[in-house]
């Protein structure tokens, strides 16, 4: 193969051109890995309707169900270790389930990651959730959190009063009015 050996700053056309074209390969994979974190298909749970039940492990194994927190407020958090978004929101919604400790229980879902992957994170980042693993991503497919992160915040009664998708600057205070709301 024949290539063009000018130099540009110490490098040869080819070089340069490999170098483009790897560039580009990463950000068209980057930009896809985000816009599956943001995208945000129909909701398969509508806003006043009841929250799908379920019953997933914690991290120590023991089995959690939803209806282990009737009377409470939960707020949902879908997210996964690899979602820079989820990485920003689950500092916020951590806050917020501190601010209303009597009130409201976070229950942070994690889809589809192994048990060793979301320890090591949750470890790392000194997490105080209650984390359940959605190992095959089914209560993340009833609940249509198809993108994350995602957030269903459930009333006493166990409906759904709101829903929330990806990470915004006045995602707190947007939460916040919402808890107030159901108190």
């Amino acid at each position: 193969m024949v290539y063009f050996r000018t130099k540009l700053e110490g490098r040869t056309a080819y070089e340069m051109a490999k170098k483009n074209i790897i560039t580009c390969i990463i950000l068209i994979f980057s930009f896809g890995a985000l816009s599956s974190c943001i995208y945000s298909p129909e909701a398969t749970v509508n806003i006043g309707q009841p929250a799908p039940s379920f019953k997933l492990p914690d991290m120590d194994g023991r089995e959690i169900s939803l209806e282990n927190f009737n009377g409470k407020i939960v707020l949902l958090d879908f997210w996964a270790t690899w979602c820079s978004p989820c990485r920003m929101t689950m500092p916020v919604v951590e806050k917020l389930s501190k601010e209303y400790p009597d009130d409201m229980v976070l229950l942070a879902v994690n889809l589809r990651e192994a048990k060793d992957v979301v320890e090591k994170y949750a470890f790392k980042e000194a997490l105080s959730a209650q984390i359940l693993l959605d190992k095959d991503g089914a209560v993340g497919a009833a609940y249509g959190a198809y993108a994350i992160p995602m957030q269903f915040l459930i009333d006493r009664s166990g409906i759904v009063r709101h829903i929330q998708t990806g990470y915004g600057a006045n995602m707190a205070s947007r939460m916040r009015a919402q808890i107030e709301s159901l108190r």
